[in-house]
């Protein structure tokens, strides 16, 4: 129980990986404001957690909006009477908009529309609740943050979208910023970049790659999955939600209190810096 009556506020809970991180937040004591901007995702996952015998709550949030996050703040803290631990993990594949097309996911063929929702999630998402949870922080001189990055945020590759790319290495710098600015404050603020797990995310990018991409096309997606596995990760294992959900854990506990502004690779040995 690491995180025994600590109120972790978690971005992006409705999704696959979301809803690991919310597991094992819960499963170490925190009661967990899951928000996502779907409310439905939200409810399911904050559903589990009361199966498990954990408390939650669902909140729908669009992390573009910053009246949205500055919401979710008051409104966490208002129910749960605190913030301690903000997980940032809303996050789109940058190929949301395309699921039919049969380009492939190059620079030309992307649109400007596809940029802005990209980085407008991932990133300006990021930077709003980061904002909006500042002021809790720093009022009672304690706090962790874990924004959730990528593998992709250390290496741009073909395969990859070159927005999603930049987007994944901005969440990684943006936290070094946002680390050396709170340390004084007592607030611990660190990146995980998940390697490739098999979530609602990950489905998408198989389904682009199988249509689109010489070396996957025509593939069912399962396939195109384990083919990335057995090319990128020399463990040759998929990482697990959980696997994310225990390294936020430990970010957000006691135990990494010396740790600030630092990116932990949790990708099977796939990225080695």
């Amino acid at each position: 129980m690491r995180l025994k009556d600590k109120v972790a506020v978690l971005t992006g809970g409705g999704g696959g990986l979301g809803e690991g991180i919310a597991l094992c937040l819960a499963r170490e004591g925190a009661r967990v404001v899951v928000s996502d901007m779907k409310q439905d995702l939200a409810e399911k996952v904050a559903g589990k957690v009361k199966e498990k015998g954990g408390q939650a709550i669902a909140v729908k949030t669009d992390v573009r909006v910053a009246a949205d996050c500055e919401a979710l703040m008051k409104l966490a803290a208002g129910k749960m009477g605190r913030i301690d631990i903000l997980v940032c993990g809303a996050g789109v594949s940058g190929l949301s908009l395309r699921f039919d097309s049969e380009e492939p996911p190059l620079l030309e063929n992307f649109s400007e529309e596809e940029w802005d929702l990209t980085i407008d999630v991932n990133l300006k998402g990021v930077f709003l609740c980061n904002r909006a949870v500042v002021p809790y922080f720093k009022g009672q001189k304690s706090g962790k943050i874990v924004n959730i990055s990528s593998i992709a945020g250390r290496k741009g590759v073909e395969s990859i979208p070159p927005h999603y790319c930049a987007s994944k290495a901005g969440v990684i710098v943006f936290s070094q910023s946002v680390a050396s600015q709170l340390a004084a404050y007592n607030v611990n603020v660190n990146t995980i970049c998940p390697g490739i797990i098999w979530t609602p995310m990950w489905q998408e990018v198989a389904r682009v790659l199988s249509i689109s991409h010489p070396a996957f096309k025509g593939l069912p997606l399962d396939k195109v999955f384990g083919a990335a596995v057995e090319a990128m990760i020399p463990m040759k294992r998929p990482q697990m939600p959980e696997d994310i959900g225990n390294a936020v854990v430990f970010l957000a506990s006691e135990e990494a209190r010396e740790i600030t502004g630092q990116a932990l690779n949790v990708d099977g040995g796939t990225i080695f810096s």
